[in-house]
């Protein structure tokens, strides 16, 4: 892995504190990344960010109460396809089908 600020491929891994801020929720989480030995800038790792990420959804679904599994139990409640259900919240059926799968986080304008 290499660094895109001063190209250095000498890296370590720390404990790294995350803070986020969608709409009026703030909050934070701490999972490890990939620094430059150099420069000391966050330096991209496949499996380190996706983690990251997946870190970042599980703890927003936490606060705000929505989790795939409701999603999917609210939609089937009234026997709709993913694309009935797409249509009546004003989004794709792709977009739809990653909060069902955990993905992706849905807008503020869906909660």
């Amino acid at each position: 892995m290499k660094c895109d600020i001063c190209g250095n491929t000498n890296t370590y891994i720390k404990d790294h504190k995350h803070n986020y801020k969608r709409g009026n929720i703030k909050y934070s989480f701490i999972s490890k990344r990939r620094f430059c030995s150099n420069c000391n800038n966050l330096v991209y790792d496949a499996e380190l960010d996706n983690e990251a990420s997946k870190k970042a959804i599980s703890t927003y679904t936490e606060i705000v109460g929505i989790n795939p599994i409701e999603i999917i139990k609210l939609r089937k409640s009234y026997n709709l396809t993913q694309e009935q259900f797409a249509k009546i919240i004003g989004c794709a059926k792709k977009t739809l089908i990653s909060y069902e799968q955990g993905k992706s986080i849905p807008n503020d304008i869906y909660i």
